[in-house]
């Protein structure tokens, strides 16, 4: 007996015309069913409603189709192709309805349905909850989400959904040195002698439960111990919220001790985590926080929030420092712990996250789900 090679069709939203958490999410299994393709494990394809082109590092061109934002091409073509397939993964929940017709029009399609953050954390209605019915297998990208699911939809059963973690971008370079990059300690003026806090997020009014407001509120104690210490927050910020986080900055009175980076290129992004001392985002809102294993891998010591999907990214707090995001006290204790600490080794931390989050483990675990899917012939 040997197993047959499942057809898959992976259908997803953005993966290169957009830049967070999801779209890294969405690079990484596109890389993934390339390789696995190529070893033989899979026969896959990708669509996208949004992007024009893959970026050929993860993806081929000539398996990719992208609609460049045509809801209702993409729609008609995927249904009348679908039929090929053995296996479909749906990469947003948003995609419900076309996954929904798909199976009616295909039964035996292996539906596996992928759900992240705040898009699954209610209880779902019409097309989507029919799609967490009818999937075959949900994967999850943290057991926070997993237990949203199943407290808001009393319809999924816990054994449909299977806990499948991001991963480090398989182009993500381990730094082997953790010194602060010089050109960025110009750039920002900033001083090797000055303490380091440091948040990359988007800064969008939507998504403010990063927990920088909080953050900023802290620094007003501990600059006391710390007169130096400099807070960079990084990332794209939409016009009205990084008005209102430069408003807050001079209210608190926070001008010399907060940078407001803007927009940090992906060439440059390891340079910056290596410039903190303390990676920290006290968030509220997040599936899981690809950025936090990002900064481990950077061998930061890192600070998040103990009610959201970082507490998988930070394996219960064996890799960082969990606290309750709405707690003042309890995140200036962590910062000035943080600060204190003279035991932290960079490379050991980055070895771990690197055995647990690495791309070899997430490869590793997308075949066992492909494989376990896949029909047994004679």
């Amino acid at each position: 007996m040997r197993a047959k090679i499942p057809k898959v069709l992976f259908l997803y939203l953005t993966g290169f015309s957009n830049t967070g958490g999801i779209e890294k999410f969405n690079r990484s299994l596109l890389k993934t069913l390339h390789e696995l393709s190529v070893d033989g494990v899979c026969d896959a394809d990708a669509f996208s409603s949004y992007d024009d082109a893959s970026d050929e590092k993860y993806f081929p061109k000539k398996r990719f189709k992208g609609f460049k934002k045509n809801r209702l091409y993409f729609l008609f073509y995927t249904l009348f192709v679908a039929f090929k397939y053995e296996q479909l993964y749906i990469g947003h929940i948003n995609l419900a309805v076309l996954a929904c017709w798909i199976k009616r029009l295909k039964p035996s399609i292996k539906l596996v349905t992928i759900v992240h953050g705040i898009e699954a954390w209610k209880e779902q209605t019409g097309y989507k909850k029919r799609l967490l019915e009818r999937s075959d297998l949900i994967l999850s990208v943290s057991q926070y989400t997993k237990d949203q699911v199943l407290q808001k939809n009393a319809t999924i059963s816990a054994n449909s959904i299977q806990l499948f973690p991001n991963t480090l971008d398989p182009y993500f370079k381990l730094p082997v040195h953790f010194q602060k990059p010089a050109y960025l300690l110009q750039r920002y003026n900033l001083s090797t002698q000055d303490p380091l806090l440091l948040t990359i997020t988007r800064l969008s009014f939507s998504e403010k439960d990063k927990g920088y407001d909080r953050v900023m509120q802290v620094l007003l104690s501990i600059k006391k111990t710390y007169p130096s210490l400099k807070y960079l927050l990084g990332g794209k910020g939409d016009e009205g919220e990084t008005a209102r986080i430069k408003n807050k900055i001079h209210e608190l009175n926070l001008d010399n001790q907060v940078v407001l980076t803007g927009f940090i290129d992906d060439e440059e992004l390891i340079d910056h985590f290596l410039l903190g001392d303390v990676f920290i985002m006290p968030s509220k809102k997040e599936g899981f926080g690809i950025v936090f294993i990002e900064a481990l891998a950077c061998g930061k010591i890192v600070i998040a929030g103990s009610k959201d999907g970082s507490v998988d990214a930070l394996l219960n707090g064996e890799l960082g420092v969990l606290v309750d995001p709405d707690s003042l006290n309890e995140i200036e204790a962590a910062i000035l712990a943080a600060l204190q600490n003279n035991t932290h080794v960079p490379f050991s931390l980055q070895k771990k996250v690197n055995e647990v989050f690495g791309f070899r483990q997430y490869k590793k675990r997308l075949a066992s789900i492909l494989q376990t899917s896949s029909a047994v012939i004679q």
